[in-house]
């Protein structure tokens, strides 16, 4: 068996965001024997055709990939190498070409949840059962691209399962949310429902993307049968719109937007806009929380090591 490389970690997150990916590869491939999947030296990688499977290794953009020891960790500034040494879970791999496997996203999650705060590992399993891939060569930093699972298979998937990563994953499952279309969603939605403990809001998961029904007369000054919102609480009412610096609105959009939130409010909805500036800005950020947990009838810590709990939360989140 030539030279084999295992890609994982945010370099196989970004490779499933190919649509159609996993319909093309099927169903996991066996384990390799004799630890074949683990690189075995810096030559050996020079022997990967790594354009041909479509996969990037570069200073700027630097290969993650899984290696079975210390022995064969590759010191490289376009390498960076993960060590499991213990037995693979039986659905860790795919095969993406002859030399190169790919690992599967419920892998990915338990490989990178045994090294990741809580935060992170939701975040991880949010983009995997959302609706985009991140991509340094998207315009926007990332694409869209259908869900690789569902919360409900990643419950399932860790349920009785053991080994290293999985008691972290097991508990970030129980807050991933789907159907986030943007980094940014998830970081708005990840500020709502984490847990105070992390500096989280402790609000029910919202649905994204949600449809809400308007009545005639707005259906009739809108121009449209119905409406999308980004975050909704239908039963508290609530409703958030992530607002990016990206796109420009021209004046009908602006004049648009106003008359849909001036008629959702009509209509008893607390409607607010969220911007990436208004998050990392301590007390634009307090107020929106503030607003919205009373809305919710939810009672937040008022002691001080709560906001700066929020605040490294938030950091992180914006990093990621």
């Amino acid at each position: 068996m030539g030279a084999m490389i295992t890609v994982c970690d945010i370099s196989a997150l970004a490779r499933w965001g190919e649509v159609g990916l996993a319909q093309r590869l099927g169903e996991p491939c066996p384990e390799p024997p004799d630890k074949a999947w683990s690189l075995a030296s810096a030559a050996a990688l020079e022997k990967i055709d790594l354009r041909g499977a479509r996969i990037e290794a570069t200073e700027a953009r630097p290969l993650h990939i899984l290696v079975s020891g210390e022995a064969r960790r590759v010191r490289t500034p376009v390498v960076r190498c993960h060590i499991w040494s213990t037995a693979l879970p039986p659905d860790a791999l795919y095969q993406l070409t002859d030399e190169v496997l790919l690992a599967s996203p419920a892998f990915c999650l338990q490989q990178m949840a045994a090294r990741s705060s809580l935060a992170r590992a939701v975040a991880v399993g949010t983009e995997i059962c959302g609706r985009y891939a991140r991509s340094p060569r998207a315009k926007d930093g990332f694409h869209r691209r259908p869900p690789l699972m569902t919360p409900d298979e990643l419950v399932r998937r860790f349920a009785d399962a053991c080994g290293y990563g999985t008691r972290r994953a097991r508990e970030a499952v129980a807050f991933v949310v789907t159907d986030s279309r943007s980094p940014m969603e998830t970081v708005v939605v990840l500020l709502f429902t984490l847990p105070v403990e992390v500096g989280g809001c402790g609000l029910p998961a919202p649905r994204l993307n949600a449809v809400v029904e308007i009545p005639a007369s707005l259906q009739l000054a809108l121009g449209k049968p119905y409406l999308v919102v980004d975050l909704c609480w239908e039963e508290l009412g609530i409703i958030l719109e992530y607002e990016s610096y990206l796109f420009h609105r021209t004046r009908q959009q602006i004049d648009s937007d106003s008359a849909r939130n001036e008629g959702l409010r009509d209509l008893g909805w607390m409607v607010r806009s969220v911007t990436e500036g208004m998050l990392a800005d301590p007390q634009m950020r307090r107020e929106l929380v503030e607003r919205v947990a009373a809305r919710a009838g939810i009672r937040l810590p008022t002691d001080e090591g709560y906001w700066l709990r929020q605040e490294a939360l938030v950091r992180e989140l914006l990093t990621l």
